[in-house]
């Protein structure tokens, strides 16, 4: 059961204890066929029939006399008067009541009515409701109502019962509620009562009032109260709202309560010393906040505490000792915060915790807590024995206690800390009811040492282990786990053959990626999610579960074609969404019936040895959101079915064959486009002007191709790389215990390649370089603020360079060389703090590099080949530049004259042998500059012929 339900679980459960002290009663007669309401209700009951819509048929009964004896009406066996109407339906049933609400009013003695979860969608709560004064309860939650809540239902004096969450619904003042002095259940979630200024003072007035739920309503302050009135509380839900910093000392006069729940707010700093005084607290939920203190050890008083959520939070220090006097806790969440140290060994001695989750945290040691020793399960046996005598009178004492510690858990998550160290047999021997473990750390954490033969006194039905330790064999105990149904002990140190024994077991999700496990795989289990990744198997694919909808089968030896386990008959529709093979050493040519795969979402086939052409089918793949296909043997055209792929965010088929014109569809019908690397291809004219429709792009790479023409100028249109504020999304980033996809790209960089993944939202840039592009760069690609990375190198670029270039102020890396630029270099590029790679070399600017720390902080090599470049970092001076300074001689100097004359006979004859040297091997490239640049071009580009461009 995941977190959310155990909320809930807890929350119904006091809230129903509430509801059975409730003075509610009903002398009645439900679905009775003897008893016979009176005509006029009867024809009451017909009207409001008539007004609603009932396509699920749910008030066929209501025909006849015996209206007592109708689904959903109930009587008073004495007087026969309807004095119940309850058509709640269902939210699972899917065929709820909708309508118009007809005026019950002749159903003068009414004391039940409820209309929650049916489908009044727009309707306003009707006023006439306030004009039934015998209403005992009322529920109109989740059943489609808007508007204002109408103040009649202050009228509604005998009202002990009140629903209106789930709705809709607004309120501005509340003193309408204020006469309801004998309503004990109060529910206005989801209710607006943000401009409810009075709601604390109106609530106040309610002194019967135990249950109170005002979850997400928009409400941002809780002020002090001089005197607590609804002292009777024993349910209070104040989640989901916008408090911050409130004052909350007036909580300590709440004796009563029983469950408490502040989660999901804005509150920050220490917890509030006044929930110490709450001793009849079970339930406490602060998850998350902002919280940013430690533990109080006042806590520990609270020694009826069933449920503590404290998880996603800022909580910090180490977990107090005094936590194990919660002997009654049975769920305690510490997860998402920052708690260090050790855990507790007196986390051990709590004999009814079931559920214990500290993952995400900074704890470094402590797994001792489930091993304790003689002495310590003594003082654990009495503690439990203690508290199982509570209430209990009878003479024989409680039925049954544990002396094991833990002995109750069943769901324990240590994920996400740096916990290490050996764990043994005897460190699970007292889990004999574990169904949850959730150990998986960020590193190499635990080493499990157990023997061959182990068999573990739990039956899991989850277990994670990721960077444990756990091999080099298969760990054997595997095979006694009889209900497991997902598994993850991947990155596990295993050096192994999978047995066969582990393909039969009934799971729903598998990851055993980053092993060096190794042979064959079978036919594949039919397990949801499937992730054998980074690993050594080797044979053809296995063929594929039609229930499976994530397989990744990356960086393995798989071999073969991809025909037999995508071609694969079956009867059954296929559900796979995400298909991994990347990495592998498959070949031949794709098979031509992806038209089965119609729900496949991610496709990755890069890295292999695929070719021909991409088919036709291909064009089925209608939910197609994420294609890589780079570094294959793939050839021809862009198919035009492909255009029908209108959800593909990210397309990757570079470094493959691909040749002709990049088709107009592409910006025409992928509009959702963020990533398109089609580099290192054979594509051939002009970069479409379609591809300005793309205002989601990202990247776009379409370097060392054969493109010719003119960079579009409408690229400047493109809006997310023109935004310093990025929307970023919506990349696919699939993610969960088992398996995790995140989307991915590739971009050279610096002249390097990198492949961006978790940071693939925050990435723009534009790759055109080793192409034929001419003309000169648009003005308008300097409105592309948020632009990050520009290469446009090795092309036929020429002119000047745009004097707003200052202006792409995200810039980190930008790449120019080897054009025909010329010009000045824009003093505004020292302005670009972010600047971090530029080059511009082999063009034909002239001028001073513009001065700047950054600027000149640039390698010479980024500027050489520059006829007429000057200034540093290059030693070739500007004119008006200060010639040094010539030194006077003075006496001093003339001491020297007879050495001089000595000497200078020697001097004059060096520089007439350099010369003769000079001039007969490098003295036409020091004579003409023009020469030397060309000289050193021809070099490059012979470089280029035979290692590729940069």
């Amino acid at each position: 059961m995941d977190r959310k339900s155990i909320r809930d679980v807890v929350v119904l459960w006091f809230w129903f204890l509430s509801l059975a002290t409730t003075t509610i009663q009903f002398s009645l007669s439900e679905g009775t066929s003897d008893v016979i309401c009176s005509a006029r209700e009867r024809r009451a009951l017909h009207r409001f029939k008539q007004g609603l819509v009932d396509q699920g048929n749910y008030l066929s009964s209501w025909t006849g006399e015996a209206c007592c004896s109708w689904k959903g009406i109930g009587c008073d066996n004495i007087t026969r008067h309807v004095v119940k109407i309850n058509l709640s339906r269902n939210p699972m049933d899917g065929a709820s009541l909708g309508g118009e609400i007809s005026t019950l009013l002749d159903l003068k003695h009414l004391q039940y009515l409820d209309l929650s979860w049916n489908s009044f969608e727009g309707l306003q709560i009707p006023e006439f409701l306030g004009s039934l004064t015998g209403l005992r309860y009322l529920n109109l939650s989740n059943a489609g109502f808007t508007g204002d809540v109408p103040r009649q239902l202050g009228n509604l004096l005998s009202l002990q019962y009140l629903d209106i969450g789930g709705n809709s619904l607004n309120i501005e003042n509340l003193d309408w509620i204020s006469p309801l002095s004998v309503l004990e259940v109060l529910d206005m979630s989801w209710v607006d009562l943000s401009k409810a200024s009075n709601w604390l003072q109106g609530m106040n007035m309610l002194h019967s009032l135990s249950v109170l739920i005002l979850s997400d309503c928009g409400l941002s302050s809780i002020n002090p109260l001089p005197a607590v009135n609804f002292s009777s509380l024993t349910v209070l839900d104040l989640s989901e709202n916008q408090f911050v910093s409130p004052t909350l000392d007036w909580f300590s006069s709440l004796g009563s309560l029983v469950s408490l729940d502040l989660s999901s707010n804005y509150f920050h700093g220490p917890i509030p010393t006044s929930l110490c005084n709450l001793t009849a607290l079970r339930s406490l939920h602060l998850f998350n906040n902002s919280f940013t203190s430690t533990i109080p050890d006042c806590l520990s008083h609270l020694t009826s505490l069933e449920s503590i959520d404290f998880s996603n939070n800022n909580f910090h220090g180490i977990l107090p000792v005094s936590i194990g006097n919660l002997t009654s806790i049975v769920a305690l969440d510490l997860s998402n915060n920052a708690f260090e140290g050790e855990i507790p060994r007196s986390l051990g001695e709590l004999c009814n915790l079931q559920r214990l989750d500290l993952s995400s945290n900074k704890l470094v040691k402590g797994l001792e807590f489930l091993d304790l020793g003689a002495d310590e399960l003594s003082v654990h046996f009495l503690k439990c024995l203690s508290v199982l005598s509570v209430g209990n009178s009878s003479s024989s004492g409680p039925t049954s206690v544990s002396a094991r510690g833990l002995s109750s858990l069943s769901y324990l998550d240590i994920s996400g800390n740096s916990l290490n160290g050996v764990v043994s047999e005897k460190h699970f021997a007292n889990l004999t009811r574990l169904k949850y473990l959730y150990a998986s750390s960020k590193s190499k954490s635990f080493t499990l040492q157990v023997g061959s033969d182990w068999n573990p006194p739990f039956q899991l039905e989850i277990l994670e282990m990721r960077y444990w330790q756990l091999g080099p064999l298969f760990p054997a105990w595997l095979q006694t786990q009889k209900d497991l149904m997902g598994l993850d002990i991947s990155r596990a140190g295993i050096k192994d053959a999978i047995p066969s024994w582990f393909w039969s077991l009934n799971l729903d999700y598998i990851n055993v990626a980053y092993n060096r496990m190794y042979g064959t795989v079978p036919s594949l289990p039919a397990a949801y999610q499937i992730h054998l990744g980074s690993n050594k198997f080797t044979g053809p694919l296995p063929r594929i579960s039609s229930k499976t909808f994530s397989l990744d089968l990356s960086h393995n030896s798989f071999n073969g074609s991809l025909s037999p386990i995508l071609c694969q008959q079956n009867n059954e529709e296929n559900t796979l969404s995400s298909l991994d093979l990347s990495g592998n050493i498959l070949s031949g040519e794709l098979p031509d019936c992806w038209a089965s795969w119609t729900l496949l979402t991610v496709l990755r086939l890069r890295n292999n040895n695929l070719t021909g052409h991409l088919p036709s089918s291909m064009g089925s793949l209608l939910w197609l959101r994420s294609l890589h296909m780079p570094n294959n043997s793939l050839s021809g055209t862009l198919p035009p079915s492909m255009q029908g792929c209108e959800s593909l965010t990210v397309v990757d088929l570079s470094e493959n064959e691909f040749s002709g014109s990049i088709p107009m569809w592409v910006g025409k019908n992928l509009s959702s486009l963020m990533v398109l690397a089609l580099r290192s291809n054979k594509f051939t004219g002009s970069i479409p002007m379609e591809f300005c429709l793309l205002k989601s792009l990202q990247v776009l790479d379409l370097a060392n191709n054969s493109l010719s023409g003119t960079i579009p100028g409408c690229f400047g249109n493109f809006s997310v790389m023109a935004s310093q504020v990025q929307p970023r999304g919506p990349f696919l980033s699939y993610n969960n215990s088992a398996i995790g996809f995140t989307d991915t790209a590739s971009l050279v960089v610096k002249r390097t390649e990198y492949e961006y993944s978790g940071s693939l939202p925050l990435l723009t840039g534009i790759d055109l370089s080793c192409n034929n592009l001419t003309g000169e760069i648009p003005k308008e690609l300097t409105s592309l603020q948020g632009l990050m990375f520009l290469n446009l190198s090795v092309n036929h670029l020429e002119g000047q360079l745009p004097m707003e270039i200052g202006a792409m102020t995200s810039l980190e890396s930008l790449d120019l060389s080897r054009n025909k630029l010329s010009g000045v270099i824009p003093q505004s590029l020292a302005g670009i703090s972010f600047l971090s790679y530029l080059n511009v070399s082999y063009n034909n600017f002239s001028g001073r590099i513009p001065s700047g720390t950054q600027i000149q902080s640039f390698n010479v090599s980024c500027f050489i080949g520059n006829l007429e470049l000057c200034g540093p970092p290059l030693t070739e001076t500007c004119v008006g530049d200060d010639l040094p300074k010539v030194p006077i001689p003075g006496p001093a100097d003339e001491e020297d004259d007879d050495d001089w004359i000595e000497m200078k006979w020697f001097y004059m004859s060096m520089p007439l042998g350099f010369v003769i040297g000079f001039w007969a091997v490098l003295g036409p490239l020091a004579i003409k500059k023009a020469w030397r640049v060309t000289y050193f071009q021809f070099l490059d580009s012979m470089r280029c012929k035979l290692f590729g461009c940069w």
